[in-house]
């Protein structure tokens, strides 16, 4: 597992990725409203998970950022932000960094604009290159399920100024996780496979994302 890249302490990128890097996973919530977007965050977070991504498919997701970035002062990002508009309602929501699927120029010039950290998609060596050029000192790998962790070291290996956060398909496992880790990545996005509050319970997310933060620990 390699050291994460150090980021000037003037970035607004240097206390979000040491935040990322130091939870290794990422919940990414797609919740089918508000209430239970809060109620899943809140499990993930008395697990030891208080960095959360919220996907704009959440209605009214900026309800959501709000109430858990004020109200309980997690470390909130949305993800599947498309535009710049998006960008500066999530914002203004309370969001600290955005996540996208893909690479958008105006998207990362908007983000970087408000000083807020931005997390493009990339998936080959020139989609990666392209988002550094645009400013990114962090990209999404995505879709995970279409690689192994050997691709992420050979890309790390020609690119060793880059992180990456990847996320698509990994197992909510130690087993799925540990190697992406151990081949360079930031942290893993984690999705479905954490359950939700409305469908799972709360307690029975709280106890698979501590489960899982305790495996890691004894992994690391």
């Amino acid at each position: 597992m390699r050291a994460a890249v150090p980021v000037s302490s003037g970035s607004p990128n240097g206390g979000i990725l040491d935040e990322i890097a130091a939870q290794r996973v990422v919940p990414v919530l797609r919740s089918t409203d508000v209430d239970d977007a809060i109620a899943t965050a809140r499990a993930c977070a008395r697990a030891g998970m208080r960095v959360i991504e919220l996907t704009r498919s959440i209605p009214e997701v900026e309800v959501a950022v709000s109430e858990l970035a004020h109200s309980d002062e997690l470390v909130v990002g949305v993800g599947t932000v498309v535009t710049p508009d998006e960008v500066e309602k999530s914002v203004e929501a309370g969001a600290r960094f955005m996540v996208s699927f893909g690479f958008d120029s105006e998207v990362v010039k908007a983000s970087n604009a408000l000083g807020i950290t931005m997390i493009p998609g990339a998936l080959t060596p020139t989609e990666v290159a392209r988002c550094r050029q645009a400013g990114s000192s962090v990209v999404k790998l995505f879709p995970a399920r279409l690689i192994e962790p050997s691709y992420l070291r050979d890309l790390v290996a020609v690119m060793p100024e880059m992180e990456f956060m990847v996320t698509g398909g990994s197992p909510a496992t130690p087993g799925g996780i540990g190697p992406w880790l151990q081949a360079g990545a930031l942290a893993v996005g984690v999705g479905s496979a954490l359950g939700s509050a409305a469908v799972d319970g709360a307690d029975e997310v709280e106890r698979r994302c501590r489960q899982l933060m305790q495996a890691l620990t004894v992994r690391a």
